[in-house]
């Protein structure tokens, strides 16, 4: 048998995944597809940030993948378990910071009153492949929130909420060449 241990534990082999808590649930738990969508929406704005190179909204990017792994240690960490007491959670600040670099962008980037089509350049395209899937990450927050009664999400799927804004206007920001 060839050894895995760093990588490959085989605990997932028989459908079941773990929680931050060591809790084990199904795979297809809507806990693990929260968690799966806001793990490719991380990945996602990964792609984004290495397109921006070296302008600045790509520290933006970074922020936002930082508060993405905010938003899976709430999702992946009962709240009524003793650990939740120690992860970083999402803040108001997180948001506001957000509102800020959504505030720059649209002093400077016109936004039409018609349906975008993606894919004027390439860059653009990847952010807006980061903008669907930032709305599927929170359409799975929503649901945690409302079937699970999760509301301690709330701050999480208002983050995510105003992402996909953010993203929205940093891809008509790029085609318009107004990154800097």
């Amino acid at each position: 048998m060839i050894e895995f241990d760093k990588v490959t534990t085989r605990g997932g082999d028989r459908g079941e995944s773990g929680l931050y808590n060591g809790e084990r649930r199904s795979k297809h738990d809507m806990l693990f597809e929260a968690l799966g969508d806001v793990d490719e929406l991380t990945a996602a704005l990964g792609i984004v940030r290495f397109e921006l190179g070296e302008l600045h909204a790509g520290d933006s990017i970074f922020e936002a993948q930082q508060v993405l792994f905010k938003v899976g240690a709430q999702v992946a960490t009962p709240v009524t378990d003793p650990l939740y007491k120690k992860i970083h959670i999402v803040e108001t600040s997180d948001i506001d910071t957000l509102e800020l670099h959504l505030k720059r962008l649209l002093d400077h980037t016109e936004i039409g009153r018609v349906f975008i089509t993606p894919g004027e350049q390439r860059c653009s395209a990847y952010i807006d492949v980061a903008r669907t899937v930032c709305r599927r990450a929170e359409r799975s927050i929503v649901r945690c929130i409302r079937e699970r009664r999760m509301s301690y999400l709330a701050e999480s799927q208002n983050y995510l909420n105003r992402l996909s804004d953010y993203l929205f206007v940093l891809a008509r920001a790029s085609e318009q060449d107004k990154l800097s």
